[in-house]
Formats: structure tokens, C-alpha cells, sequence
């Protein structure tokens, strides 16, 4: 663009006709929410086809196709804010979260996996009796578990069991096996810089295990079915970008500033880093590979969580850390064991919750004379703490109060078209969104209400139907608070 905005023009142009030629696509699921991104999936999208996600109207204003596409945009603007899984989230995007979740990749073709496997063997030190793949790189180095860490995971593995360490790893992550290199006393095989990503597939795949940070290898690991032991650090956090796997397993530091925010320089110069133990992570996975399970291994200064799924299909997270009964009695709703008990995690649940039920309501609301939507609230008594709660059903019950007032609001302006009456409507709608602005338990809903008052438009009718969706979830959830706090 910058040399000549004609000939990129062209370019793309050209580049676009000749992907609809051979693709051929029904419609277009765009979960990218730059302009960028929308500009591409609204000339892709096939004429009469459907455009998911993240799209642009005819005057070139964003549009999001549904809640939900506009909730994985608000979510990801806190840390406190993403209960979902993104997969979960990018299924009802894509209007698939009805169906059965069955997300697993095919396995490499047998022909590769053999000569994967040939260059293991080969590669492979005298007594070796399988391999675990080691992930020591990450997109930012903070969220990077130190390469020595990862060097005294693979030394035990081998001390103990004779498993090789096999270290993968893209070509800019040379750095990472080098230093590996200096830091290991056992025998490891390095596939950094080796594998395209068909060829990482089939590596993993002749492997028992990954140990890993949050990276693509990660997923892809996940997507095989291989164990998995993810480390969460900095801004990563298992809640939102963990494996989408059963039986996988995450950890991440047990410090109140974990997860970080976005954009906020480390006050604790990544402390976090050192919290996680080596040992801790080699016990973990040996506990795995030869009982079977995650859990009875006493663990300090990490939250322990493995991924499972809950009554309604999404992956969630269960504590773990050394509480082992209260863990396999399969609970998914909050019990007493491990870090189940914690603010943060009660406070996801809870957004799970409700906002699963509120995300999922159609757009608009039903017409006038038809019954408003019921949000059903949890069966178990909430576990916040009491001054949080006091907080947040505090915020939900003057919502309530400001959505009743707006829709006798449109009710008079129905009647009448004063400046004075149009003036009081958006002033109630503006102090609605301040109101979810400025609490930071309820920042995702203040983007939510902005982005859907703004596609509304100037149809009254519309953001009073909007609105009338928005007392069914902040009337309930300030009761159940409510009952709490009482």
C-alpha cells in the first residue's frame, strides 16, 4: 500500500476473485474483528451467503452477526472477563454450539508418522524407552516458563523412566534448544526448525506427552488426543486459550496479579516464572503416565486445573491441586477442593452461568404481548465473598432499575417525539453503559450493551426490544446475589 495503493488494489483484487473461483465458499465465518478482516470477509462472502462474525454494514460500519461474536470481543478487554473457552465461544459463532463438540484432528498418514518415527529411533540414545515433546517457546517471552525448567523436566523424565525429551519448536526458536543444550544433563533429540506443521503432527504423535506453554503446539497436541501439560503464564490464562481437550492439564501461578492485564508492564518482575516448579510439573506428568491421573500430587505456588466438559457441552476447568477425592467425585459446579473456592474462580462461574443463557437469546427481543425470556439461576448458593457480591448485585440492581426506566422512556416517546423525551432516552441509555463501564466485574456487558444499542440504530422498536432482553439477566442474577449476600 505503501508504494502504490493502485497496484495493491489490484492485487487483492485479483487475489479474491481467484479464491472464490476455486473455493468456492457457501458463506464466510470471519472471527477476526479488525477492519481489515472485515473489509476481506465482506468481499468473500458469496452473494445471498451468510456472513458469521465479525462484518462491516453497507456504510462501512462494524457489524457483528450475533451476541456472541460481539461477547468474544468484550471479553477479551479484561482478564476477569473470559469464562468461556474461545473454542466454545467461536461454536456458537459459527452456529454450531447446538451440536455435539467432537473436535479432533485426523491423524497424520501413516507413511509420515514412519518416517518420523525412523528419525527418532535413530536419533534416539542407547536404553530409550519412548519420547515426551518438550514446547520451551511462546509467542512473547513472558509468557515463556524458563528453558531450564524445561531442561530439569526433561532430565527427570529420563532419569526416572527413560523417556527421551524431544524438543520442537519453530526456526526463530533456535535460541531456546541452544540454551536447552547448556542446561540438560540427560540425552534429548531436537526437532526445532525441522518440522513444517504436518510433520509436527506426526512427531507428536509418537510421543507419550507434551509439556508446553500456551502455543499452537499446544492446540495441536490437544486436537490429537496426546496428554497435555500447558503452562499459563503473564496475560495467558487456561480459562479462555486452554487446550480444548479432555484430561488436559493446566497450570498457572498461584499469585493474586495472575492473569496479567493487557498493555500493564510487570510490577513484579515476572515473578511468576519461577513460581511454577520443575519438580512439581515432572511429579504431575509422571503421575500421568503411569497411574493415569493428575491429581494427589502436592503442589505449591501453581493453581492446578484439568479440563473436562460440563452439563451443557462447554470445556471447563477443575481444581486439582493435591485434593484428589474431592476431584474425581466429578462435580462440575463449584465444591470445596483445591482453588475452587477462590473469588476468581467463583466469579467465571457465575458469568458462565448466566451469560451462556443471555448470549444464547435471540436478537431482538420478542414483540410486545409475547412473554419475556426467563434466565434460570444456579441450583448451588453463590460462593463470593460477601463484599463482592454486595458489589456486583449493587451494579445489577440500579441496571434493572435504569432498564425499567428506559423502556418507560419509549413507551412516552412512542406516544410523543419531544426534543426533551428523546433527550431523557439517550441520557438513560448512555448512564446504562457508564454504569457496566465502570465496574470492572461488568465490562464485557458495557461493550455488549454499546455494540447492540449501536446496531439498533434509530429503530425504537428495536432498542426497546434490546433492552427488554437486558432485565431478564440483570433482574436474576441481582436476586441470586442478593439471597447470597443476605
Amino acid at each position: 500500500l505503501d508504494d502504490d495503493w493502485r497496484r495493491a488494489t489490484a492485487d487483492i483484487t485479483d487475489w479474491c476473485d481467484d479464491l472464490t473461483k476455486s473455493f468456492r465458499p457457501d458463506g464466510v465465518l470471519n472471527l477476526t474483528a479488525t477492519l481489515a478482516g472485515r473489509l476481506l470477509a465482506r468481499r468473500l462472502v458469496p452473494q445471498g451467503g451468510p456472513l458469521l462474525g465479525f462484518a462491516l454494514d453497507e456504510h462501512g460500519f462494524g457489524l457483528d452477526a450475533d451476541a456472541w461474536s460481539t461477547f468474544l470481543q468484550a471479553a477479551s478487554r479484561d482478564r476477569g472477563c473470559s469464562p468461556f473457552n474461545l473454542v466454545d465461544v467461536i461454536r456458537r459463532v459459527a452456529g454450531v454450539g447446538d451440536q455435539t463438540p467432537v473436535f479432533t484432528l485426523r491423524c497424520p498418514d501413516a507413511e509420515r508418522r514412519a518416517v518420523v518415527h525412523r528419525q527418532l529411533a535413530e536419533a534416539a540414545p542407547e536404553g530409550c524407552e519412548g519420547f515426551v515433546a518438550l514446547q520451551p517457546g511462546a509467542r512473547e517471552d513472558r509468557r515463556r516458563w524458563p528453558v531450564a525448567s524445561f531442561a530439569a523436566v526433561g532430565d527427570r523424565l529420563w532419569r526416572e523412566q527413560r523417556l527421551c525429551p524431544v524438543l520442537v519448536g519453530s526456526t526463530a526458536e533456535q535460541h531456546l534448544a541452544e540454551s536447552y543444550a547448556t542446561a540438560a544433563t540427560a540425552p534429548f533429540i531436537s526437532l526445532v526448525g525441522r518440522t513444517r506443521l504436518p510433520d509436527l503432527a506426526a512427531a507428536l504423535s509418537c510421543t507419550r506427552a507434551l509439556v508446553t506453554n500456551d502455543t499452537g503446539t499446544m492446540h495441536l497436541a490437544a486436537g490429537l488426543g496426546l496428554p497435555v501439560l500447558a503452562i499459563f503464564l503473564a496475560t495467558a490464562q487456561p480459562w479462555d486459550t486452554g487446550p480444548y481437550s479432555d484430561d488436559a492439564c493446566c497450570l498457572e501461578p498461584d499469585m493474586p496479579c495472575h492473569p496479567c492485564p493487557f498493555g500493564v508492564p510487570c510490577p513484579h518482575d515476572h515473578a511468576c516464572h519461577d513460581t511454577i516448579r520443575p519438580a512439581d510439573v515432572a511429579a504431575l506428568l509422571l503421575g500421568r503416565l503411569t497411574k493415569g491421573a493428575w491429581h494427589g500430587v502436592p503442589v505449591k505456588g501453581a493453581r492446578v486445573w484439568v479440563a473436562r466438559r460440563d452439563a451443557h457441552g462447554f470445556i471447563d476447568l477443575a481444581s486439582a491441586s493435591a485434593h484428589g477425592d474431592a476431584f474425581a467425585s466429578g462435580h462440575d459446579d463449584a465444591s470445596a477442593s483445591g482453588h475452587e473456592q477462590e473469588t476468581r474462580t467463583a466469579w467465571i462461574r457465575e458469568q458462565r452461568h448466566f451469560y451462556r443463557q443471555f448470549l444464547d437469546l435471540k436478537r431482538p427481543a420478542a414483540t410486545a404481548g409475547c412473554p419475556l425470556p426467563s434466565l434460570r439461576a444456579p441450583d448451588l448458593s453463590c460462593a463470593l465473598p460477601q463484599a463482592f457480591r454486595h458489589d456486583c448485585a449493587t451494579v445489577l440492581g440500579q441496571a434493572s432499575a435504569l432498564l425499567h426506566l428506559l423502556g418507560e422512556q419509549g413507551l412516552l416517546l412512542q406516544r410523543t417525539s419531544s426534543d426533551l423525551a428523546k433527550q431523557r432516552f439517550l441520557t438513560t441509555c448512555g448512564r446504562i453503559h457508564a454504569l457496566f463501564e465502570q465496574s470492572p466485574h461488568f465490562r464485557a456487558l458495557a461493550h455488549l450493551w454499546l455494540s447492540e444499542m449501536q446496531t439498533a440504530g434509530a429503530s425504537l422498536d428495536t432498542i426497546l426490544q434490546l433492552a427488554s432482553l437486558y432485565r431478564p439477566l440483570a433482574t436474576p442474577w441481582h436476586d441470586h446475589l442478593s439471597v447470597a449476600t443476605d
